[in-house]
């Protein structure tokens, strides 16, 4: 093949992949050296309305608890309590902040036990980013764990995305039910 045709082929794939970079903004969760948290943000390529082929049966919805219980009550999987998400963020949100201090003693209580920690997003977005988000959404939970000290090999992350939404009603209220960390026992 002929150098210039390579050369335009590399060229063009590079300025691609630098348009297909531009305007996202990732910083970590951790905090800085003095203390403070860093802020984060994540700017999808597109935030829009659901297009028809993404949209879910919308039965009616029940609305999750955060199944916040008393140590006392932590002998069984139902003492994991989710984490709620605001609108495309990641951030542990100080109403978070007692659901996983009680999910860490229940951890603590049970050493033995492994957790995965699902990361789900409302249906807004495109397949891909909500795919990240929800990743996000799990590993700043996981973390938040790891600093209150349950050790990494009890805990597993995954995403799901868009891909199992709790509730299907197009309505805010909903779409704050979907942006989840939910914890299950394995």
């Amino acid at each position: 093949m002929n150098p210039r045709v390579i050369s335009l082929y590399l060229s063009l794939s590079l300025m691609l992949l630098v348009a297909g970079c531009a305007g996202k903004s990732v910083s970590s969760s951790s905090g800085d050296q003095s203390g403070r948290a860093k802020t984060e943000t994540v700017q999808p390529d597109a935030i829009k309305t659901v297009p028809a082929e993404r949209s879910f049966d919308r039965p009616a919805g029940s609305v999750p608890s955060n199944r916040l219980l008393e140590p006392s009550a932590m002998s069984d999987t139902s003492a994991l309590g989710d984490v709620f998400f605001d609108y495309d963020r990641f951030q542990i949100r100080s109403d978070g902040m007692p659901a996983l201090d009680a999910n860490a003693g229940w951890l603590r209580a049970n050493g033995n036990k492994t957790v995965l920690i699902e990361g789900h997003c409302d249906e807004r977005g495109t397949v891909a980013y909500n795919l990240v988000l929800g990743e996000r959404r799990a590993r700043a939970a996981k973390t938040y764990l790891q600093d209150l000290g349950i050790q990494s090999s009890q805990l597993q992350i995954t995403s799901y995305g868009e891909t199992r939404p709790f509730c299907k009603q197009a309505t805010e209220d909903c779409y704050q039910q979907n942006r989840r960390a939910h914890f299950v026992t394995k």
